[in-house]
This record gives C-alpha cells, structure tokens and sequence, in this order.
C-alpha cells in the first residue's frame, strides 16, 4: 500500500462522514415530526454509517502501518510522512483536519440530537400515562385492581 492509497481513503472516510454530519442535520426535523418510520430508517443509516467508518478508519490505519514498513519502521507520524512525501503528506494532514473537524461537529449534532430524543420521549411517556394511567393499587395474587373485574377495553 503507499501514501497515496491512505489519502484515498482519508478522504473517502471524509466523504462518509461529511454526508453522515448532513443526514444528522435533518434529523431535527424528523425528531421533531416525532416520524417513527423516518426514525428507523436513520437508525440503520447510522448503522450503516458506523460500519462504514469502522471499515474505513481500519483500512487507513492499515495503509499507514504499511507506509511506516516501507520506511523501516513500526510506527510513523504524521511529520515523518510530510519528511518522506512533501506532498502527500501534506494532503493527508489536511484531510485529517478536515475529518477531525466533522467528527467534533457530528458529536456535537448527536449531543443536540439525543437532547431532543430525550425530550421527545417525555412527551411520550406523558402522554400515553395520561391515556392509559396505571393502576396504583393490586389484589392479594398481585393482579392490578382495575384489572381484575376490568372490562375487555381496559385489559388491553
């Protein structure tokens, strides 16, 4: 593997995680429709996503591990590499700039985006114990007391 082949993909890993910060942009507004569909559908997009990375961060790591065997040694930095290929060495310092940068925004819309969820989920919960209280009190065999001479409609 040679330099060139990890600033591929670096910047295929960019490229992932600059559509995956886009997608998670959107996700506001899908948190905020409460859309359950459009909800699990981003679910496997993330999904998907951190399998991707994952794919990508270990292919890079191994393509670098290869440039520092061709070098002699076991571990190379990232100002060895610009010493041994001015030029590559200084597109991969800038597409590593450029991943770090959208991983701190991805973190930062996943923080938003959990508070959100969170929020969401309250709602839920209010609503559905305003809709369907539980009983407060049980019989002897640790049955609901609304349940035990309860109609149909309140068994469900």
């Amino acid at each position: 593997m040679s330099l060139a082949l990890a600033v591929d993909i670096a910047l295929k890993l960019k490229s992932v995680l600059s559509t995956e910060v886009a997608r998670s942009k959107d996700a506001r507004r899908v948190l905020k429709t409460m859309n359950g569909s459009a909800l699990l559908d981003q679910a496997v997009q993330r999904d998907t996503f951190n399998q991707r990375s994952a794919e990508l961060s270990n292919q890079l790591g191994q393509a670098i591990a290869e440039v520092a065997r061709s070098a002699g040694q076991t571990d190379i930095t990232l100002e060895q590499i610009r010493a041994r290929s001015p030029f590559e060495g200084e597109q991969l310092a800038g597409v590593f700039a450029e991943i770090r940068a959208l991983s701190r925004s991805l973190a930062e819309l996943d923080a938003f985006n959990q508070q959100l969820a969170q929020k969401a989920l309250a709602f839920v919960r209010a609503y559905v114990n305003h809709v369907a209280p539980r009983p407060t009190a049980y019989t002897r065999r640790g049955v609901p007391a609304a349940l035990e001479g309860g109609t149909h409609s309140e068994h469900i």
